[in-house]
């Protein structure tokens, strides 16, 4: 068995947030091991429950997704962190990856949570994952920086 991935669940949509902490507690190795519902609460929850990984909201209230992360990753570079949102081509996806996320997903339907738990254990694993879309966003950046 897998040593078992404890995850912070950072998401402003609550029920959202406890139904993808249900099915999260039934896979063999993970754990939601706390619900927060905005940034600043991420950062707060982390240093003290020291999670294996965030899954994060991208458009998180109080302290924004992309200061959380880096307030997050300057007090524990050791946790992986997932970003998450509901909308197409994100534009905040880019700028969580520049701030420290190992990748985003993308929300966009009730049978995504197994998914998103596939998504978990591959960061968690190292990996980092990008969809066609932020990858081609994320190449497209990296070209009008090196302009």
């Amino acid at each position: 068995m897998d040593k078992q991935i404890r995850v912070l669940i950072a998401h402003p949509d609550t029920t959202f947030a406890k139904r993808l902490q249900g099915f999260l507690d039934k896979q063999e190795n993970i754990k939601a091991i706390d619900l927060v519902r905005d940034g600043l609460g991420a950062v707060n929850i982390c240093k003290t429950a020291l999670p294996d990984l965030v899954l994060m909201d991208l458009h998180l209230p109080v302290l924004d997704s992309v200061r959380a992360i880096q307030a997050i990753l300057a007090q524990n570079e050791r946790i992986r962190i997932l970003g998450i949102s509901s909308r197409p081509n994100d534009r905040y996806a880019v700028e969580a990856i520049k701030a420290g996320a190992r990748g985003c997903i993308e929300r966009n339907s009730k049978d995504d949570l197994g998914a998103i738990a596939t998504a978990i254990r591959q960061v968690a694993k190292g990996e980092v994952i990008l969809n066609p879309t932020l990858a081609s966003n994320i190449l497209q950046e990296f070209y009008r920086m090196s302009d």
